[in-house]
């Protein structure tokens, strides 16, 4: 996906003239931009909503990447609670209840309509059942909501971090990547956070590794660490660190001169 530019006088030119300073872009478009179209016009984005439960093929790229994103300024925007809610379809389909997967999980994308993991595990649950048609569906648009975050940036460093809305992508990017996650730190730079991993190739046996490899992955949380209930997620995150002993690296201070 190359980066986009978007007609943004639809909304207003003084969305783009007033826009605060914002700590980064997504795609060009400056974080409070987005954050204004979304709020001065709701509708327009339950509008891309219902066209993209029910006629994904109409809507385009960009507004995918509209939908992707500017879920995170609307009101159930709960990026802990909405984990949650996927991880019990997650143990349907591992429980083989696949049933169940696709009643609950129909209902939850009323909710969470662009929720990668969820897409991926109706896909997988309706191929379990052998309706193919309703699995490529399903398959299809987890490729296509994946794709936003995935072409985001490089994964190289701070400044090119894969851009997420919620932190089950950062493991659906890893596994399409095929790569597997070795630790995680959380860092901050330029007072945003990231999700640092370090990650190596998908091993085909167990062997114990003797030396750490050294390839990162960065993956930039703002959306869910401060806009979406930040303080349940921190405590996710503070948990998660003390549990798998995660390394916590604070941003360096500089000298003032």
């Amino acid at each position: 996906m190359k980066k986009l530019i978007f007609p943004v006088f639809i909304f207003g030119l003084s969305l783009v003239l007033n826009a605060q300073k914002t700590p980064f872009k997504v795609y060009g478009l400056p974080v409070d931009t987005l954050k204004s179209m979304v709020q001065k016009h709701p509708k327009y984005f339950e509008h891309l909503k219902n066209i993209w439960l029910k006629k994904p093929s109409k809507i385009k790229e960009d507004e995918l990447m509209l939908l992707y994103y500017g879920s995170v300024f609307m009101k159930n925007y709960e990026p802990v609670k909405e984990d949650k809610a996927v991880e019990k379809i997650a143990k349907y389909t591992g429980q083989m209840d696949y049933q169940n997967a696709i009643t609950e999980g129909e209902k939850l994308l009323q909710i969470y309509p662009v929720n990668s993991r969820l897409h991926m595990l109706l896909g997988y649950a309706y191929k379990k059942i052998g309706e193919r048609q309703k699995s490529k569906f399903y398959y299809k648009k987890y490729g296509d909501l994946l794709r936003i975050p995935l072409y985001s940036g490089t994964g190289k460093d701070f400044d090119n971090a894969f851009i997420i809305r919620i932190i089950s992508d950062e493991y659906l990017i890893l596994n399409q990547k095929n790569l597997e996650l070795v630790r995680q730190e959380l860092r901050y730079h330029n007072r945003i956070p990231y999700d640092v991993l370090l990650i190596k190739p998908v091993s085909k046996d167990n062997k114990r590794m003797t030396v750490l490899p050294k390839e990162k992955m960065y993956f930039n949380i703002y959306f869910p660490y401060f806009i979406g209930k930040h303080i349940n997620y921190k405590m996710v995150q503070e948990k998660a660190i003390r549990k798998y002993k995660i390394h916590k690296k604070a941003e360096r201070k500089r000298n003032s001169k």
